[in-house]
């Protein structure tokens, strides 16, 4: 590889050591210690990617050829790593086990395979065999791994991406407040690493025509700003099941989906307790509005209504074709429509009205207050229907 700009480098080099510095503070994070390990160890194969980048080709390298290729591998593990983060996130309980380490086949296979053909060479054939993929390209063997890499990052972050979509249906099935657990940043996070991964397969084609003087250093730069991204929005993620029922942590696990039949063939619900229920659901909801606690879960409200937790969750589903998330705001909505028309509550500001019908914030108000009405709370102020 040629010397990257100097400009390239100096990113690199300051990205590699603000992953270190994140990976001490991460270690460091008394909660959710599973899930702050593997975060770490994700940014410290960035990092220990960047940093091969960025002396690869340099006269630091030719002083110390050994050090050629010590990190080219690790990027097998940061698509495992990702989806793993993201697991530990969701359920903070999750035993991982020896069969978690299958993760690893690909960054093994790698190093074994390089073993004699490299890593146990002279530095100067090392600088040689280098040299010799600068002038001529990859060797088949250096393909093959290119290719498979890409492949396994893009195969990774689709299944990260369906993991994070089922654990959004699931919340909204669970909590009536998901603003501290809907890990939105982290499938944006995933969004970005998927573009990264893009970026690399059009960088592949790219230097497939001798294209890869211009585009060499986007990559490394991207994971560098990336780790900052990463690193800053893990140190502030709370631990998803600090508030949540214990006995119950497999309710946000579950990836419900409304009006799901084939969910409950099994139930034991038959149509007419479900209409009894959904009647006595209403009238609680009328009448003691237990949407106005914004903590409130689907285990409480079942224990108000006097019913198990599934039984409550079909109801809403079903006879209201609502997740328990938009069902419980939609009352917190008509309740704060209320309280807006009401001429005693005029000096009442949104944010007071918001917090009085069971939000957590004036986004999540303005949020579903948008999608229930059409309407922004402001404009309703101005102009109630």
């Amino acid at each position: 590889m040629e010397n990257l700009p100097s400009l390239a480098t100096v990113i690199l080099l300051l990205g590699a050591t603000q992953g270190l510095f994140l990976t001490l503070l991460l270690l460091t994070k008394p909660t959710n210690k599973t899930a702050n390990r593997l975060l770490a160890l994700l940014i410290i194969s960035y990092s220990a990617f960047i940093v091969e980048s960025s002396t690869s080709g340099t006269q630091f390298a030719e002083r110390f050829p050994h050090i050629l290729g010590l990190a080219a591998g690790v990027v097998f593990l940061n698509g495992p790593l990702h989806y793993l983060y993201a697991r530990a996130l969701i359920n903070p309980k999750i035993a991982f086990s020896a069969k978690h380490l299958l993760h690893c086949i690909p960054f093994v296979l790698f190093y074994l395979y390089f073993l004699f053909p490299f890593y146990l060479k002279s530095g100067a054939e090392k600088i040689a065999f280098i040299q010799s993929v600068a002038d001529h390209g990859l060797t088949p063997a250096l393909a093959f791994f290119s290719w498979a890499v890409l492949l396994q990052g893009l195969i990774y972050m689709t299944v990260t991406f369906r993991l994070l979509q089922k654990h959004a249906q699931a919340i909204k099935n669970a909590f009536s407040s998901i603003e501290e657990i809907n890990l939105n940043w982290l499938r944006n996070i995933t969004f970005l690493t998927l573009v990264i991964w893009i970026l690399g397969v059009i960088i592949e084609f790219l230097q497939m025509f001798g294209l890869n003087d211009p585009v060499q250093a986007t990559v490394p730069i991207s994971i560098a700003l990336l780790i900052y991204v990463m690193g800053y929005l893990g140190l502030r993620q709370p631990e998803i099941f600090s508030y949540s029922v214990e006995s119950r942590s497999e309710t946000v696990s579950d990836s419900t989906e409304i009006a799901d039949v084939k969910k409950y063939e099994r139930s034991g619900l038959t149509k007419e307790k479900a209409q009894s229920l959904h009647e006595k659901l209403i009238h609680l909801m009328e009448t003691e509005k237990p949407f106005t606690d914004s903590m409130l879960k689907l285990d409480r409200l079942a224990q108000m209504a006097s019913t198990n937790p599934n039984y409550l969750s079909q109801v809403i589903n079903e006879e209201r074709r609502q997740n328990f998330y938009d069902f419980v705001n939609g009352y917190r909505i008509e309740e704060a429509k209320k309280m807006i028309r009401d001429p005693a509550q005029e000096q009442m500001t949104l944010l007071a009205i918001a917090h009085e019908v069971g939000f957590n914030s004036k986004s999540a108000f303005n949020t579903a207050f948008k999608k229930h009405t059409g309407t922004t709370p402001s404009q309703f102020k101005k102009d109630p229907l």
